[in-house]
């Protein structure tokens, strides 16, 4: 992945090293995999994890109302696009896409 070159650190195992919102060292580079219970990702633009989503995320936390998340799958008891926040009754499975249509989320 040449990850020096792009300034991204490693910690002492060897894994990309993130913050608490899994911001790497470089702007706009950030870990991919599954968001625990816990972790937040909050983002001005599209959230995508590649994994299981478990954690907060807030997509377009600018006020961006054109933002989405996605992910493998959705087991969070609420997500959050721009302003808006709706409540997640159950895990939802098969790649959803989340994004907001007449002034709410919606999940396909």
């Amino acid at each position: 992945l040449n990850l020096h070159n792009a300034n991204v650190e490693l910690d002492s195992r060897g894994f990309i090293k993130v913050n608490e919102k899994l911001e790497t060292t470089t702007k706009n580079i950030w870990a991919l995999g599954d968001v625990n219970g816990g972790a937040e990702v909050i983002a001005g633009e599209n959230i995508v994890v590649l994994g299981v989503l478990r954690g907060l995320a807030h997509a377009g936390a600018n006020g961006n109302v054109m933002a989405m998340i996605s992910a493998n799958f959705i087991d969070v008891t609420q997500i959050r696009i721009a302003n808006l926040v709706r409540e997640v009754g159950e895990k939802v499975d098969k790649c959803p896409i989340c994004k907001i249509e007449k002034n709410e989320i919606i999940i396909l």
